[in-house]
C-alpha cells in the first residue's frame, strides 16, 4: 500500500492521510493535485508527502515513511482521483509550504493554497440527477405528483441536495432506493483558464508550385508569403486586412494551410504608459560602490546560500545592482525572482527590467485578471519567462533553476500578509534561497531594524552605497518648527514651505506634497452637541470624501451621506467637516496657487492603472505638483522633482505600536529622497510638531547609524524585536463578550504554560487599539521571549483551547503592527 499525506485546500492544521490505489500511483507524485474525500464531502488538495518504504525526513516535502503523519492508526480512505488541470506544485514549493505552516502556525492546505493562482483550482462537487429509470419513469406517468415535479426539475438541471427545497430532500432517500435519482460528480471549470488561440502554418512549407497555384489570388499569395516566415496566430495573421479570413479559409480547404489550437502565453501586465516605455535599455556604467555591490554578489553565485543588505540612499543605483546580477544568473542559465512592495505602485521599476530583458520578465500583482495571472504563473512554469517581478505573493512564483532571490525595499511593511496565513514575503524569500542554496540580495535606503541587525551580527554581508551616480548630492533637509510657523490655510503650508512651493514652481521645477491621510475631512461633528460620525462596524471616525460627497469608513468601505439635520439633536446646519487629508490639500495647493497643475495620488483615486496614469503624467511632467500619500515614496524616480514637503511628520508617531519611530523614519528618509534625482539640487522641508525627535532629527541628517543606534537600544530594554521575539494572538468575534470571556481563557493557559517554560511573558488580555474591525469586537494578548521554541509551545497550547462559538483565533508570528 503507498500512503500519501494531502493538504486539503480547508482550514485544517494538519496534513490527512490517504491510500492511493494502484490505478493512480504512476500519476501521483509530490505536488500533484488531487481529489479526496473529506466527510461527505469532496474535496481537492495537493499531495505534500508520498510514503514507502524508504525512510525521509517528515516536513521536507518528500517521501514519509510510513506513519510519520501523526495520526492515529485508522482505515485510510483512497485517494478518488488525480486532477490533469494544471497547475500543480513543485516538490520544493510544497516543502516551503509545509515550512510556513509550521512557522507561522497556519493549516498547510492554506499555505499551499496561497502559493496557487487564484481561480485556478476547479469546484467538485456531488448533485442529484435523474437516472434512466427515472427518465422512464416520466415518460410512463404513473408517479406521485411530488416525485414527478421533482424528477422533472432534476432532469432539467441536475442540482446539489443542499439547493433543494426541505420537501424535495424528504423524497430523495425513497428516490435513490428506487434508482430513479442518483448523486453523480459534477466538475465545474474552474475561474481562471489560459485562453485557447488558432495557429495558422504552412502544411508544406518547402513547395515551390504553391505560389503558382494561387497565383490569380493577392490576398492568399500575402498569406503563403506571410506564413512562409513561420507559424502565425490567426487573429493577428487577419487583422486590419479585409478579406484575409475568407482567403485563409481557402487555403486550409486546400490543404495548404494547417490549423491548430495553442494555448495563449502572451506576456500580460505590460499597461501602457511608463510601465510599458519611456525606458532605455542603454546599460549605464557602474559607480565604484555599484561595482563592489555587484562583484560581491556575482562572486557568491554557485557558493550557497548567502544574504547580502545594500544599504543605499534614495537614488544610489540600487536597481542597476539587481539588474547586473540577475544578467549573470541568466548568462548561467538560472532564474530570478524580484520581489518589491507594490508592482502595481512601482511600474518604473518593472519598466526597467521588461526594458533590459523583454519578455523573459513575468509581471505577477493583484492588479492583473485571473487569466493574466495565470498566465504568467504558467509562463514561468514552463520556463518561457525567466525572471519574476511581483509584490508579496510572488515569493511563490514557480521557478526551476532559481539563481537568485531580490527583495527592493526589504523593509516595507506590505511584505506582511495581514490576515489568512500571516507570512512575511521577506522571511519566507530568505528561508527559499537558504533551502535552495543561492543568494538572497535585500535591498533598502532605510533597512528595518532586524535586517541591519542581522548584517551588524555577520549573518547578512552589509554592501554600502553613499553616493548618488554622476555626483548628486542628497537633497538640503529643512525642519520647519509648527509650533512657531503655523500653517494659516486649509493647505496646511507654513509660510516657509508655501514660499519654497512658489519657487518652485517659478523654476519650472516640480514638487511633492506628502500627507499620510487621505480624504477631505478626517472627522465630522456635529457643532452643536459634538456628537461625532463614526463608523457602526468599527471603532474609528468616518471619513469625509467631497468627491463622492460622503462620509467612508477606510477599514469596511461602510460609507453615508452627510446629513443636513444632527442625528442625535436634531440642530440643522450645525455639520462641520474637521480635520486634514490629501483631497482637501490638493484642493487647496490649486487654489493658492492657480497656474499649477495639481494631482492627487492615494488610494481613493489611483488604483492599478490609474495609479500608473498619473505617474506616467509626472514623469512626462504635465503635473506641477504631486500631492499624495505614502504612495509617493515608493521608490519613483521624478528627475524634475526639486521639492517635498513633508506637510506633517507627527501623524504615525503617535500611534500604540512599537515600530512608529521606524516607520516615520522610513516614511521621512523615503519621501525626501525623491527630491534632487535629476541634474538640479533637491531640498526638503518637513513640517513637525515634535523637532526633536529621533526619527525627525536622524532622517532631516540622512543619518541611519544614528536612529538605528538609538530605537535598537529603546527596542532591547523592553524585549522587542530585533533583540526579542513576538507572537501576537489576535482573537475577533460578532459577540463581544464572547470575545473577552475567550480571550481571559487563553490568556490564563498562556500563564499557566509560560510560568512552567519561564521567560516568557504574557501581555493581555487587551483590547485591540482598533477594537472594533468591520463588525468584530477585537483582543489580544501578546507573547514576548527570547526562545522561539518556548515561545511555540505557548502558541501551540493557545491554540488548543476551544473558543467561545463565533470566536476567531489566529496567531500573527513576528507581526509587523500592533493595531
Amino acid at each position: 500500500m503507498v500512503q500519501v499525506e494531502v493538504a486539503v485546500l480547508l482550514p485544517l492544521p494538519y496534513l490527512l492521510s490517504y491510500r492511493l490505489p494502484p490505478r493512480l500511483v504512476g500519476a501521483a507524485a509530490v505536488g500533484a493535485r488531487v481529489l479526496v474525500p473529506v466527510g461527505a464531502r469532496k474535496v481537492s488538495g495537493v499531495i505534500a508527502r508520498v510514503g514507502r518504504n524508504t525512510a525521509g525526513a517528515p516536513g521536507d516535502g518528500g517521501e514519509l515513511p510510513p506513519g510519520a503523519s501523526g495520526a492515529a492508526p485508522r482505515e485510510l480512505s483512497d485517494v478518488l482521483d488525480v486532477l490533469p488541470d494544471e497547475p500543480s506544485l513543485t516538490p520544493e514549493l510544497v516543502a516551503l509550504a509545509l515550512w510556513i505552516a509550521d512557522y507561522y502556525e497556519a493549516p498547510p492546505g492554506e499555505t499551499v493554497r496561497a502559493q496557487l493562482p487564484a481561480g485556478s483550482s476547479a469546484v467538485v462537487h456531488d448533485v442529484m440527477a435523474t437516472t434512466a429509470a427515472g427518465q422512464a419513469a416520466l415518460e410512463q406517468g404513473a408517479l406521485p405528483p411530488r416525485q414527478r415535479d421533482l424528477l422533472m426539475q432534476l432532469a432539467r438541471a441536475a442540482a446539489p441536495a443542499s439547493k433543494l427545497t426541505p420537501a424535495a430532500r424528504r423524497l430523495l432517500p425513497e428516490l435513490r432506493a428506487q434508482g430513479l435519482v442518483d448523486a453523480v460528480e459534477l466538475r465545474a471549470q474552474p475561474r481562471a483558464t489560459v485562453r485557447e488561440i488558432s495557429v495558422a502554418t504552412l502544411a508544406r512549407p518547402d513547395d515551390p508550385e504553391a505560389a503558382e497555384r494561387h497565383r490569380r489570388s493577392p490576398r492568399r499569395l500575402e498569406l503563403l508569403r506571410d506564413l512562409a516566415a513561420g507559424p502565425r496566430r490567426v487573429d493577428e495573421l487577419v487583422a486590419g486586412h479585409a478579406g484575409r479570413r475568407n482567403a485563409l479559409q481557402v487555403l486550409v480547404k486546400a490543404g495548404e494551410v494547417t490549423l491548430t489550437a495553442r494555448e495563449d502565453l502572451t506576456a500580460a501586465g505590460a499597461p501602457d504608459g511608463i510601465f510599458a516605455g519611456g525606458h532605455s535599455s542603454e546599460i549605464p556604467e557602474l559607480t565604484a560602490e555599484q561595482q563592489v555591490a555587484v562583484t560581491a554578489v556575482c562572486e557568491g553565485l554557485g557558493q550557497g546560500f548567502g544574504a547580502f543588505l545594500i544599504h543605499g540612499v534614495t537614488g544610489s543605483g540600487k536597481t542597476e545592482v539587481y539588474l547586473r546580477v540577475i544578467a549573470e544568473v541568466l548568462r548561467r542559465g538560472q532564474t530570478a525572482l524580484v520581489l518589491v512592495p507594490e508592482i502595481s505602485l512601482t511600474p518604473q521599476l518593472a519598466g526597467r527590467f521588461r526594458a533590459r530583458f523583454g519578455d523573459a520578465v513575468a509581471i505577477l500583482h493583484s492588479g492583473l485578471s485571473e487569466r493574466d495571472r495565470l498566465v504568467e504563473w504558467q509562463r514561468l512554469r514552463r520556463g518561457l519567462a525567466t525572471i519574476a517581478v511581483g509584490a508579496r505573493s510572488a515569493v511563490f512564483a514557480p521557478l526551476s533553476e532559481l539563481g537568485v532571490i531580490v527583495i527592493d525595499e526589504e523593509h516595507d511593511g506590505s511584505f506582511k500578509q495581514d490576515d489568512g496565513v500571516r507570512y512575511h514575503a521577506r522571511d519566507v524569500a530568505l528561508v527559499r534561497a537558504q533551502r535552495l542554496g543561492i543568494p538572497c540580495l535585500l535591498g533598502s535606503a532605510t533597512p528595518s531594524l532586524e535586517s541591519y541587525w542581522q548584517s551588524q551580527r555577520g549573518a547578512y554581508r552589509l554592501l554600502t552605497m553613499t553616493q548618488r551616480p554622476t555626483a548628486r548630492p542628497m537633497p538640503a533637509v529643512e525642519v520647519v518648527d509648527l509650533r512657531t510657523y503655523m500653517p494659516d490655510g486649509d493647505d496646511f503650508l507654513s509660510a516657509p514651505l508655501s514660499a519654497a512651493v512658489g519657487a518652485t514652481l517659478a523654476a519650472g521645477d516640480q514638487a511633492i506634497l506628502f500627507l499620510n491621510r487621505r480624504g477631505f475631512a478626517t472627522f465630522v461633528l456635529c457643532r452643536a452637541c459634538g456628537h461625532a460620525f463614526r463608523c457602526p462596524h468599527c471603532a474609528v471616525s468616518l471619513t469625509y470624501h467631497q468627491g463622492g460627497d460622503r462620509l467612508l469608513c477606510h477599514y469596511c468601505g461602510f460609507a453615508q451621506r452627510v446629513p443636513e439635520v444632527c442625528p442625535t439633536c436634531a440642530t440643522a446646519g450645525a455639520i462641520e467637516r474637521k480635520g486634514l487629508g490629501t483631497e482637501k490639500i490638493a484642493e487647496a495647493v490649486a487654489q493658492r496657487f492657480p497656474g499649477a497643475r495639481v494631482a492627487r495620488l492615494d488610494r481613493d483615486v489611483a488604483a492599478g492603472a490609474k495609479a500608473e496614469a498619473i505617474l506616467a503624467s509626472v514623469a512626462r511632467r504635465t503635473v506641477d505638483v504631486l500631492v499624495g500619500t505614502q504612495m509617493v515614496t515608493k521608490g519613483h524616480d521624478f528627475p524634475g522633482v526639486t521639492l517635498v514637503g513633508v506637510l506633517c511628520a507627527d501623524t504615525g508617531l503617535n500611534l500604540p505600536d512599537f515600530r512608529a519611530s521606524e516607520r516615520t523614519f522610513q516614511l521621512l528618509s523615503q519621501v525626501a529622497g525623491r527630491a534632487g534625482r535629476g541634474e538640479r539640487p533637491g531640498r526638503v522641508l518637513i513640517q513637525t510638531y515634535r523637532p526633536t525627535a529621533v526619527a525627525v532629527v536622524a532622517a532631516a541628517h540622512h543619518d541611519y547609524q544614528a536612529f538605528y543606534a538609538s530605537e535598537v537600544e529603546a527596542r532591547a530594554e523592553l524585549g522587542y524585536p530585533p533583540s526579542g521575539r513576538l507572537i501576537a494572538v489576535r482573537i475577533d468575534g460578532a459577540d463581544g463578550p464572547a470575545v473577552v470571556a475567550t480571550a481571559a481563557r487563553l490568556a490564563a493557559t498562556a500563564l499557566r504554560v509560560a510560568g512552567e517554560l519561564g521567560d516568557i511573558e504574557v501581555r493581555g488580555p487587551v483590547a485591540a487599539p482598533l477594537e472594533r474591525l468591520r463588525g468584530r469586537t477585537r483582543w489580544q494578548i501578546w507573547l514576548r521571549g527570547a526562545q522561539r521554541q518556548a515561545l511555540r509551545k505557548v502558541a501551540r497550547a493557545i491554540l488548543a483551547v476551544e473558543p467561545d462559538g463565533g470566536v476567531r483565533v489566529g496567531l500573527d508570528v513576528d507581526p509587523v503592527s500592533a493595531l
